[in-house]
């Protein structure tokens, strides 16, 4: 080994190594992620893959992105990240001297490590704090970190994990709870053959529903008014939201009435889910119909992200950037 590559071991503080890790939101697989990180100097060359597939409502299609940094031996950006989705190359100027959200799991183990030595076990008690960035946005984070409970806890900007590290610097399991996602470390991961579940998949918030104010950036429904007598009876057909909203509005047409689908967030009863529901017109205004719940008017808290009227294959598309805008990512605010 010569010298030269033994100074840079020396003073490289990241793991270097590769890991594929398993893509989930709610316990169903979307994805492979695969975090790359080699350090041939003293500088290291960090790569982030992921494709993931998006549920039908979203078009069904596998999304992929790699991110590209280079950052120093403690992890701290070099340079802009280079994001490369659909085929476009785009630069993200990071904050001077900030560690890439991508990164900060790795970062703060070893900075904790480094409290007690490289053998010792994890400092009781001991924490350690870093200014990071969203490598997507470029916004500044602070990120804390501590060993408890038997693993890593990470305190992102506002976002809360809980991380197993490996024997080789690198995560092992990631949870985030706020945004019921996960990343299992699995050597056998890939995109599911399938596009995941959206309809039924819970979302953090509130247990109280009547606290739930928005998501997604979308304020809460107001109450519905009384419908007309005239209007099927709000139940129908089908093994899923999404089945028994098409069948109800087959009955709503065939009565005389216009209606289309609405997508959402929906209190279940029990939890904040993903949803569908109908919406019919009744003197100028949409008035939500729920055939799954048995409600019309639906009355359980909910928000509409987006609806579409028949064949309307533009506001059907619509609504699926739309969804896929807030998919996994948000929760109810109160």
């Amino acid at each position: 080994m010569g010298a030269g590559l033994v100074l840079a071991l020396l003073l490289t503080a990241l793991p270097q190594g590769r890991a594929v890790y398993r893509m989930e939101l709610a316990g169903q697989p979307l994805g492979v992620v695969t975090l790359e990180i080699a350090c041939p100097g003293a500088a290291c060359a960090v790569r982030w893959l992921s494709a993931q597939r998006l549920p039908a409502e979203a078009g069904g299609a596998v999304v992929e992105r790699r991110v590209e940094l280079e950052v120093d031996a403690e992890g701290r950006a070099l340079g802009p990240a280079r994001i490369t989705e659909a085929g476009v190359t785009r630069q993200v100027t990071l904050p001077p001297g900030a560690v890439p959200a991508l990164l900060v799991e790795a970062v703060l183990e070893q900075r904790l490590r480094e409290k007690v030595g490289p053998a010792g076990p994890p400092a009781a008690g001991a924490s350690a704090c870093l200014d990071a960035a969203d490598e997507q946005t470029g916004a500044p984070l602070r990120a804390c970190g501590r060993h408890q409970a038997g693993k890593l806890r990470v305190d992102l900007g506002n976002e809360l994990e809980w991380v197993k590290m490996g024997a080789d610097g690198l995560a092992e399991d990631v949870d985030l709870p706020g945004q019921r996602a996960r990343f299992l470390r699995d050597p056998r991961a890939a995109v599911p053959a399938s596009p995941p579940r959206l309809f039924g998949v819970e979302v953090v918030g509130p247990a109280r529903p009547k606290l739930g104010k928005s998501f997604c950036g979308v304020g809460r429904d107001p109450v519905p008014p009384v419908v007309h007598a005239l209007l099927p009876p709000p139940r129908a057909d089908g093994a899923s939201c999404r089945e028994q909203t098409a069948d109800w509005l087959g009955r709503a047409r065939a009565a005389g009435f216009r209606g289309r689908t609405a997508v959402g967030v929906a209190w279940s009863g029990t939890a904040w889910a993903w949803h569908a529901w109908a919406e019919v017109r009744l003197d100028e205004a949409w008035v939500p119909i729920d055939p799954s719940f048995g409600q019309a008017p639906a009355r359980s808290p909910r928000f509409t992200l987006a609806t579409w009227e028949g064949e309307d294959e533009p506001a059907r598309a619509e609504a699926g950037r739309r969804i896929l805008a807030c998919w996994g990512r948000v929760h109810v605010e109160p």
